[in-house]
């Protein structure tokens, strides 16, 4: 049986991604659009077809049928294909009920319930056309048998395709864009099939290999897959009769989608790349990977020599070179000798006097002998390459090296035998973004690597020293700041009209008041600071907490449940030299110890407030689906937490925590933790208070139920899964304050004043705070 692998390829997954969007955007598109002139004149077009195909268009649409998957399947059995078997009966299944779900979804009716003049030429069951089922099972089926075919099968596969949907359009059971989701929705279920299924391994070829070799006078004893990182190919160790030893690399179809993904990834990321466009075909990128190695070797490279190249059924193309008997760099035992790293600039010297940059000298790529050094795998190599292509290549083996070699050592041989002037080009290029998966996965391990190097170049090459060359159009950073700018714009804007609410109220409102809200409001922050120092131990600033806890007011409008302040608090104190799970207690431990100050008030404030119990039931009945999703994330961890690994986690993090609570008790430290955490509670109850205030004038004894009152409205602002709790917030605080005989207009006035001056205001000073503390390089 086919030895099949899980791990999807990146086209897999760019298809998988551009099938669901396309089918999403289109399925939007169609709910909320009439049928457009271009898709009525089509449809018109293919319905009046004359009267004579229908007969042979409705035998073609019997492809798309649901018997039809069970009739491929079975077909494939008797073939002996079960794999293939298996891979038509849930792609097609897969088909059926999607587009089903998707017709109840989107809910577009037949064409004769939207246009006029629509010929009907055969019985149509089903109220709802859009995707067609017929299409979207023709569609599955077609491009599982076309994988599984190879070329011959493809041509094929795409003519049923459009015949099935012209004879849908024909009988007049759908619009075009019905065929064309049918079409979405069978290939999704294609890249669900794969991804469920498994891609075939290497095994599956080794026939056809063996026919391939045999044709070009190469007989094959054993074939041994190499497993490795071979981007986007298969490699293969061959054992001729004679007792020869041959490299076999072989390129396919699906390996190639990995070549097209990765470029146009490059592409979109990196600025001025050379890369050739991606190729058409294997054997393409085969002819490429060939003429390269020639022309190194031909330069006197050291390179394996080509033996041969051949073609096999499907279009995978192969290329046979010697095999060296030789470890990559990385796997190298003991001390790389020092001839050998010498060798391998001067291989790359003659590579680039040839005027090919490599473009891929990661260390898997460099075979180390005993004093000298192979270079392999041309297949991202460039012809005619610029400066600055062979100066990413200096960088890249400097990396590489560096792993198993003194970077001084590195340097010195590099400049021995390329020269000070092309070793100190690359210095604009010594950084992360330069290298490849392998060499940042290097430089993780050796985080002062590239500084090294850099000095040591610089040292031996005086005043060429350059700043680093702008490579990346974006990156993590660029895209997490328009995230951030695209979630601001998606939640904060519709609450603007609160916002101009509010500041007309405070306008009106009473100004004492108002400033001690707000001056209740800044306490707030550095009471926060005081329970993060507190659950640290005091081994941070007081004045560098604050200053987290108000960048904090800036990061919990992005996520939800106070999520961003976690998070930059757990950053803030990494930064401090905390390790992770002394961090990640602190953090915890503060908020653990805002629970226990809720606790210890609830005894005291509900003698003192009138229906206590109604407005708890009253809120929390508002806060129901809050509830019901918190108790679903529960359930989901607990089913996480089923796994032995994560339970072991789990014991090892409960364990911190008592360590911790243990030395804060041992230094009076929980004692104080849990009074600053009660004065925080008891201050944001009183900012509520002052609020009301504002409006008007409020009697004293209902200090303690708006205490309360704002102790729900805050675990429901926790608990929401809104920024800060939006919405839901300002519902259960209204509704509380109502229960409690606060005029509506007092109460809807002083939750706004209490919103702005808690929740809005604070935004451009913590903004202001983290672009501080990102520059002092505390986060």
């Amino acid at each position: 049986m086919a030895a099949r692998t899980h791990r999807p390829s990146p086209a897999l997954l760019v298809s998988l991604a551009t099938s669901a969007g396309l089918l999403a955007a289109l399925s939007a598109a169609v709910r909320s659009r009439r049928v457009p002139p271009w898709e009525r004149d089509l449809f018109a077009l293919l319905n009046h077809l004359p009267a004579g195909l229908t007969p042979v268009l409705v035998l073609v649409m019997q492809l798309g049928s649901y018997p039809a998957v069970f009739v491929a399947a079975t077909a494939a059995v008797l073939a002996r294909r079960i794999g293939t078997a298996w891979s038509l009966l849930l792609a097609g299944n897969l088909a059926y009920w999607l587009a089903v779900a998707a017709k109840a979804a989107v809910a577009r009716q037949r064409p004769a319930a939207l246009l006029t003049d629509v010929v009907l030429r055969e019985t149509i069951t089903g109220r709802y056309g859009y995707p067609s089922g017929h299409v979207a099972v023709a569609t599955a089926l077609a491009l599982v048998a076309a994988r599984a075919g190879g070329t011959r099968w493809r041509r094929a596969a795409w003519v049923a395709i459009a015949l099935v949907a012209g004879a849908r359009i024909h009988v007049g059971a759908h619009l075009p864009v019905d065929v064309l989701g049918g079409f979405l929705v069978g290939w999704l279920a294609v890249c669900v099939t794969r991804l469920v299924v498994g891609e075939v391994g290497p095994q599956r070829s080794v026939p056809a290999l063996r026919a391939a070799l045999r044709r070009r006078g190469i007989d094959v004893a054993g074939l041994t897959p190499i497993h490795g990182d071979a981007r986007g190919s298969q490699p293969w160790r061959a054992i001729t009769t004679g007792g020869r030893q041959l490299f076999v690399k072989v390129t396919g179809g699906e390996q190639r989608d990995a070549d097209w993904a990765y470029k146009l990834y490059r592409r979109a990321r990196y600025r001025h790349v050379a890369d050739a466009p991606p190729y058409l075909s294997a054997r393409q990128q085969s002819e490429h990977e060939t003429c390269m190695t020639l022309l190194a070797e031909r330069g006197g490279v050291r390179i394996p020599a080509v033996v041969t190249t051949a073609a096999m059924s499907g279009g995978d193309a192969v290329l046979v070179q010697e095999f060296i008997d030789a470890a990559p760099l990385h796997a190298v035992v003991g001390p790389v000798p020092p001839a050998a790293v010498r060798d391998a600039w001067d291989q790359v010297g003659r590579l680039h006097r040839a005027g090919i940059a490599h473009r891929d000298l990661r260390a898997a790529n460099v075979l180390v002998g005993r004093d000298h050094v192979y270079l392999v795998d041309l297949g991202f190599a460039a012809d005619d390459a610029p400066a600055d292509q062979r100066a990413r290549d200096v960088v890249e083996l400097m990396v590489a090296l560096s792993t198993r070699v003194d970077p001084a050592a590195v340097v010195a041989a590099a400049v021995d035998r390329l020269g000070a002037a092309a070793v100190a080009d690359s210095v604009p290029f010594l950084q992360p973004a330069v290298l490849s998966r392998a060499g940042r996965s290097a430089l993780r391990g050796r985080p002062g690597m590239l500084d090294s190097l850099r000095q040591e170049i610089v040292r031996r090459c005086p005043d060429r020293d350059r700043p680093a060359a702008k490579v990346v159009r974006f990156n993590r950073r660029t895209v997490l700041e328009l995230l951030i700018l695209g979630l601001i714009v998606h939640l904060l804007l519709p609450q603007l009209g609160e916002i101009r609410t509010a500041a007309r109220l405070i306008l009106h409102a009473d100004p004492l008041a108002v400033a001690a809200a707000l001056l209740g409001s800044a306490l707030t922050y550095l009471l926060s600071g005081v329970v993060l120092r507190l659950a640290a131990a005091k081994r941070i600033p007081l004045g560098e907490a604050t200053l987290v806890q108000v960048a904090a007011s800036f990061a919990n409008r992005l996520a939800p449940g106070s999520l961003g302040g976690a998070a930059l608090s757990l950053r803030y104190l990494h930064q401090r030299e905390l390790t992770t799970a002394d961090a990640a207690t602190a953090v915890g431990v503060s908020r653990a110890a805002g629970a226990v100050s809720v606790v210890l008030l609830l005894p005291v404030l509900l003698p003192f407030a009138r229906r206590p119990a109604r407005i708890l039931t009253h809120d929390a009945t508002r806060a129901i689906p809050l509830l019901l999703g918190a108790l679903a994330v529960l359930l989901v961890l607990a089913a996480v937490l089923a796994a032995p690994r994560l339970r072991r986690r789990g014991r090892d993090a409960a364990g911190q925590v008592v360590t911790a609570l243990r030395a804060l008790t041992r230094q009076h430290g929980l004692w104080w933790l849990v009074v600053a955490s009660t004065a925080l509670t008891l201050t944001y109850g009183l900012c509520l208070y002052l609020a009301l205030l504002a409006t008007g004038p409020l009697p004293l004894a209902h200090l303690p139920p708006v205490i309360l009152v704002c102790l729900v409205g805050e675990g429901v602002s926790s608990a929401a899964p809104t920024p800060g709790g939006l919405g839901a917030t300002e519902a259960a605080l209204v509704s509380g304050l109502l229960l409690y005989g606060v005029p509506l207009d007092a109460a809807v006035a002083g939750t706004l004043i209490y919103r702005l001056a808690t929740f809005w205001l604070p935004v451009p000073p913590g903004y202001v705070a983290f672009r501080l503390l990102t520059r002092r390089r505390l986060l």
